[in-house]
């Protein structure tokens, strides 16, 4: 019977420094809150940070809201800076609910529910699929089914500096 006893990161291996978890490793952190208003449309855009760097690299980003009745579809991408248009509106997020009260405590949708096992790890730029990244992007919440309630939506979001 095998065992295997090897690192598995291949920048590891390779005699680099680890992209996530390296030692010292700088992290951009984001706290946003806002509000929605019961006559909001669906297709609505929340932009939630403006300008945030391309070559930063998504950790962890929880997002927590009041319940939000019917709104039963939020995707979390990003845009082009300065009210700009669509770049992938769902990269790190699709069609999750905002319909029932989330919170830290007892339960919050994770951002980047939509970034596949095999992308852990690589930058804004290169989950934006662009040719020629932009250098930064406008990071949104869009509201597919907006819902037809007022509510608060808070946007945590951790970034790493690629190395």
């Amino acid at each position: 019977m095998a065992v295997e006893n090897k690192y598995v990161d291949s920048n590891i291996v390779a005699g680099k420094k680890s992209l996530i978890g390296g030692a010292g490793q700088e992290i951009v952190a984001y706290a946003v809150t806002f509000e929605t208003a019961a006559a909001d449309d669906d297709g609505s855009v929340y932009r939630i940070i403006k300008g945030i760097p391309s070559n930063l690299i998504p950790y962890q980003i929880t997002i927590c809201c009041d319940a939000i009745t019917s709104g039963t579809s939020w995707d979390l991408g990003v845009y082009k800076t300065d009210l700009g248009a669509v770049v992938d509106k769902d990269i790190l997020m699709a069609t999750q609910t905002l319909a029932s009260a989330l919170t830290r405590a007892t339960g919050h949708q994770l951002g980047l529910g939509a970034v596949n096992v095999d992308k852990v790890g690589a930058t804004l730029a290169t989950l934006s699929g662009q040719t020629v990244p932009d250098d930064s992007y406008d990071l949104a919440l869009t509201a597919n089914t907006v819902g037809s309630a007022a509510g608060t939506i808070s946007v945590l979001a951790e970034f790493l500096v690629s190395a």
